[in-house]
């Protein structure tokens, strides 16, 4: 039964690495092998000559800082709002409290072709069209609700004890939370950190809509430059993912530790 479920798993996870495993040989591939068939798998030989287009003849570094620098801000304001939003429903009980709180998901149950338009008339209303200022709070709106959620079930797991003790010591309730909350929920802050810079990174239907085309553009519109009226350059694209890939892995590696304990500490009650 145990080596049943072990076969099970090991195909699991081949499937669901193959397809990153197709966009690596893709992109080292010569441009012949690329559209051969039968295809193969792997590459006779490592060309990276795609990468080199890539790099040269597009904006490629433009477009990647462009995404790192909305990404980032999205990230640092739905943690900082999601955090004082999750610790206020955690800790502080008023009418309401649980049904907002389980609310907060509901955000999530929309589409987002249904609320990009809307969106974009309030930014155009408010000055913020066409500008990272726009896609930013974009992107907080979109992963602020998640972090709300989580962080308020991680504070849960924090004893109040701490935190009356430090009143009776007279902590307010900013002194609080900055100096006692926030270093014991710094496993579940890299989970809504980790969530809400991917989530941003990735993105596409906002970034399209709100910033359009251009230099100012990021990297998953960016992408979308090598798809033309009938044909995709698959290899540049390839070879453009997969560096895209890079700052996400690095920071995945980063938080590795406390993200594995920031997805389990919050079953845990103190």
């Amino acid at each position: 039964m145990r080596m049943a479920a072990y076969i099970f798993l090991l195909i699991m996870g081949l499937f669901a690495v193959f397809p990153f495993l197709w966009m690596v040989s893709t992109s080292l591939k010569p441009y012949a092998d690329v559209y051969t068939f039968p295809p193969h798998y792997f590459p006779g030989k490592l060309d990276f000559g795609f990468y080199r287009q890539v790099i040269d003849e597009t904006p490629f570094f433009r477009f990647m800082l462009n995404s790192f620098v909305v990404a980032s801000l999205s990230t640092v304001l739905s943690v900082i709002f999601g955090a004082m939003a999750g610790w206020s429903l955690a800790r502080r009980r008023f009418a309401g409290s649980a049904v907002m709180l389980r609310s907060v998901l509901l955000a999530y149950l929309l589409p987002q072709i249904l609320i990009v338009v809307p969106l974009f008339g309030f930014l155009a209303k408010v000055g913020l069209a066409n500008s990272y200022g726009g896609l930013i709070l974009a992107y907080v709106t979109l992963t602020f609700p998640f972090s709300t959620w989580l962080l308020a079930d991680y504070f849960r797991s924090i004893p109040v004890e701490i935190e009356e003790q430090a009143r009776i010591d007279g902590a307010s309730n900013l002194t609080i939370f900055i100096r006692f909350i926030l270093p014991l929920a710094a496993p579940g802050i890299a989970v809504a950190a980790i969530f809400a810079f991917i989530n941003s990174w990735n993105e596409f239907l906002y970034a399209l809509v709100i910033l359009g085309t251009g230099k100012r553009q990021v990297l998953t519109v960016g992408l979308y430059n090598f798809v033309g009226g009938e044909n995709a350059q698959w290899g540049p694209m390839m070879a453009a993912t997969t560096m895209m890939m890079v700052p996400t892995l690095v920071l995945f590696l980063f938080v590795q530790r406390r993200l594995v304990g920031g997805l389990t500490a919050g079953s845990v009650r103190g």
